[in-house]
């Protein structure tokens, strides 16, 4: 029986989204320039597979960027945090991805974290693409954000049409990609 719960206590510490290591993978990647949002906002509603995306909205470099600005373009958006192990391993793919298709964009929501935390996680993996910051968690709460990482596979007629819960392999993101084609 001890035998038993010690090893039910091992299974539940390695399930458990929270680690300071990064993936070999991600050392791999160069750094790049990071680029945080400030203001993320959205628009009341929930979101539903089918159903046209609420717009979401950010401030960067001084200048308001919208969802719908993105119209014509698969927009994977992904939920994560940096001590989340799972969403560790799967952004140097979408990294990878999104410097290889130029059809394709990706946002990166961090889930209640701060800048410089969010900054210097960035920096190590080799983030280039979108961070908008969900300090408070109501934008994931909009979303229906339980567990981390969360990616919502949004179609270029802006269109929900997969949400994935759990680390998403490179193979399957590009699976999505492809299945939802250009408009």
């Amino acid at each position: 029986m001890i035998g038993r719960l010690a090893s039910f206590g091992c299974i539940f510490l390695l399930l458990a989204a929270c680690a300071s290591q990064a993936s070999p993978t991600a050392q791999s990647l160069p750094a790049a320039n990071v680029s945080l949002a400030q203001n993320l906002s959205l628009a009341e509603g929930t979101v539903q597979i089918g159903e046209q995306i609420p717009e979401l909205s950010y401030e960067q470099a001084g200048k308001k960027v919208a969802l719908s600005d993105f119209r014509g373009k698969v927009v994977v958006l992904n939920f994560w945090q940096t001590t989340c192990v799972p969403c560790r391993t799967e952004m140097p793919d979408f990294e990878a991805i999104a410097r290889e298709r130029q059809d394709v964009v990706f946002i990166g929501v961090n889930k209640d974290e701060n800048a410089e935390v969010v900054q210097r996680f960035a920096s190590e993996i080799g983030v280039s693409y979108v961070l908008p910051l969900d300090r408070d968690g109501s934008i994931s709460q909009a979303f229906n954000v339980n567990y981390l990482p969360t990616t919502y596979f949004i179609d270029p007629n802006g269109l929900v049409q997969k949400i994935h819960v759990g680390a998403i392999s490179r193979s399957q993101t590009l699976k999505l990609i492809s299945d939802f084609g250009q408009p």
